[in-house]
């Protein structure tokens, strides 16, 4: 992808691969299972408070528009956590993130997520016709367009976050990617289809972190192949040289 600062991606890299800490100082400082214990505490708390603002955001641009905002400024600040240097100030940084990202992130997502509500309705439409072969041969390439665009949606947060293009070239970017890494493509999959069962048998995960943990997953999944394609777009002048 164009347009991105070599040497930011690279920084960001180092970040990334390097030993997480995963809490402030005054935290590390706590000695056995006390420190431990707050460490987790930290965790569930930042999970649980993005979790919240997701559903907020979401809603506030009425689904269609506000999933992709909110997915890119909630991933940016799980990908922080991971990091060691989680937010000391969710709100204002959660909106601001959201905000910044409001058009692209809603130009690049919607049209996948139309893709997805589509599909869940020609299934049950379908299902609702009975069995057949030519109904099951409709299902199951309606199935594989919904869990494309779930792959899709699935890549968004982590693209949005770490490049700047446009929402034109971040889409053809989006549309390519799980084409060309079907290992993560089909990890994302896996995790957005174990956690909604997860959450129908047990409703109240959705509530507590039904969005922000497979957000969490997708994105260290995604974060790996996006390292490499930098990796390699930084070797290819070296080498033409």
């Amino acid at each position: 992808m164009a347009g991105q600062d070599r040497d930011e991606r690279r920084d960001q890299r180092r970040r990334r691969v390097a030993p997480v800490e995963g809490t402030p100082a005054d935290l590390q400082e706590v000695p056995g299972w006390s420190g431990r214990i707050m460490v987790w505490l930290r965790w569930i708390a930042q999970i649980i408070g993005i979790q919240i603002f997701i559903v907020l955001g979401t809603l506030l641009g009425l689904v269609i528009a506000g999933l992709g905002p909110a997915l890119a400024s909630g991933g940016a600040l799980l990908a922080r956590l991971l990091d060691g240097d989680a937010s000391d100030q969710l709100w204002k940084d959660f909106w601001a993130g959201y905000r910044a990202q409001f058009r692209r992130g809603a130009l690049v997502t919607a049209p996948a997520l139309l893709v997805v509500a589509l599909a869940w309705y020609e299934m049950l439409v379908l299902q609702a016709h009975g069995t057949g072969a030519v109904t099951a041969i409709l299902t199951g390439t309606t199935a594989a367009l919904a869990l494309y665009a779930t792959a899709y949606l699935g890549y968004a947060p982590s693209v949005l976050r770490r490049y700047t293009d446009g929402p034109a070239r971040t889409s053809r970017f989006l549309l390519v990617a799980p084409l060309v890494s079907p290992l993560t493509a089909l990890g994302c999959m896996v995790t957005v289809v174990a956690f909604v069962a997860v959450t129908i048998r047990w409703p109240f995960l959705l509530v507590l972190a039904g969005v922000s943990v497979p957000l969490l997953l997708t994105g260290m999944l995604v974060d790996r192949f996006l390292d490499k394609v930098d990796a390699r777009d930084e070797e290819a002048p070296a080498s033409a040289t």
